[in-house]
């Protein structure tokens, strides 16, 4: 089987020649022995190694051009803060982020001045003030995520059919990661104030997230429509270990349903991206018709019960099988094999793909990657 067949037969849990492998590596900084500088180099170096790779295209969404935004650094000692205000026509949105050096965008915001995005990760743990805080502040939605433009549309199609000559090159699929849902509440808000909001202003909750789909579905019926293999749709924020169930199913889950139905109705493939935080919402995973479940991380936090979710989970896949921060990152080259061995017994080899969803970091030891997929290639065929 080729990767890209490989891949999806595993995430559809139909038969394959072996369990798949996929690693990703974190790219700022990279690290220092992955040797290729474009993604060409980068997919000859899985092939050369046996690894399933695929294409992945990022659902990137850029304020409209009738916005700016201003910077302002503000130093006191050690502490470095980034102010930035967004004028748009209808709402001017103020927000203050401590900078922090483990943070590279805001590093380089300070040193020249470019606006940090709204999408970013480093966010939510550095507000001190945040962009959206009243009703009136919502106006300003349709300009820093506005909707797909003609020339949006012609630049994702243009993208996709390169992304698309060069996977066909290799052999192996191409992807769309798209991130809505309950993930923008963590962008824009701190963790604490993103659930205070979905409960005592579910209003301003509900129209954020209304926006944020309606936006992402564009772009995911544009890529359908032009034959992307599948969807990997991040829940990383979705869990429970932020959300009740309660909440999970009242904003998360209708949402993520409809993205579902649109995916599903064209024949592909929709992968669930979500860490920890799994085991309380298994209840609400079990109606839900995505075809795999990524990400789940088996030690990080306490672990999550892999056994128990194959279980609970009959007929969807599972993309993980090992810790990336506790297994790859921190553990030994034997504490990573019996790590992969645990997987294969806990997962079988039917709709399993091996590989951490986290990007493999510059400080990670490569000793133990190397160690992952030895214990891999002994194990795949067995």
């Amino acid at each position: 089987m080729t990767s890209r067949e490989r891949l999806l037969a595993a995430i559809r849990s139909q038969p394959v020649d072996h369990v798949p492998f996929t690693v990703s590596f974190w790219n700022r900084p990279r690290h220092r022995l992955t040797p290729w500088n474009s993604e060409e180099e980068r997919l000859a170096f899985y092939a050369r190694r046996e690894w399933d790779a695929y294409v992945c295209l990022w659902c990137g969404i850029s304020p409209s051009s009738e916005v700016r935004v201003d910077v302002r650094i503000e130093k006191s000692g050690e502490t470095v803060l980034l102010h930035q205000t967004w004028h748009t026509p209808a709402a001017t949105l103020h927000e203050t982020l401590r900078v922090s050096d483990d943070w590279p965008e805001a590093m380089e915001a300070a040193a020249t001045g470019r606006p940090i995005g709204l999408l970013c990760d480093f966010r939510t743990a550095r507000y001190l003030e945040w962009p959206f805080k009243t009703a009136a502040d919502l106006d300003a939605l349709p300009y820093v995520l506005p909707d797909l433009t003609r020339d949006d549309e012609d630049r994702m199609v243009m993208h996709y059919r390169q992304a698309r000559a060069l996977a066909d090159r290799f052999n192996v699929p191409v992807f769309v990661d798209v991130r809505p849902g309950l993930d923008w509440l963590i962008w824009l808000f701190p963790p604490q104030e993103a659930v205070l909001c979905a409960m005592d202003k579910p209003e301003i909750a509900r129209r954020i997230l209304s926006h944020v789909e309606r936006i992402h579905r564009q772009r995911i019926r544009t890529l359908l429509e032009e034959g992307i293999d599948g969807v990997i749709r991040s829940g990383w924020y979705e869990s429970a270990d932020l959300w009740s169930p309660a909440l999970y199913r009242e904003l998360a889950a209708p949402n993520l349903r409809d993205d579902l139905q649109l995916v599903k109705s064209s024949g592909k493939v929709c992968v669930y991206l979500m860490d920890s935080g799994v085991i309380p919402l298994l209840d609400e995973l079990e109606r839900l018709e995505f075809d795999c479940l990524a990400g789940v991380d088996p030690a990080t936090g306490g672990g999550t019960d892999l056994a128990l979710i194959r279980r609970r989970l009959p007929g969807k896949a599972l993309w993980g099988g090992i810790s990336g921060p506790l297994h790859l990152g921190r553990g030994s080259p034997l504490e990573v094999e019996l790590a992969v061995e645990r997987a294969f017994s806990l997962c079988g080899k039917k709709g399993f793909i091996l590989g951490p969803m986290v990007g493999y970091r510059h400080n990670w030891p490569w000793e133990n990657l190397e160690a992952c997929e030895r214990t891999w290639q002994r194990l795949r065929d067995m």
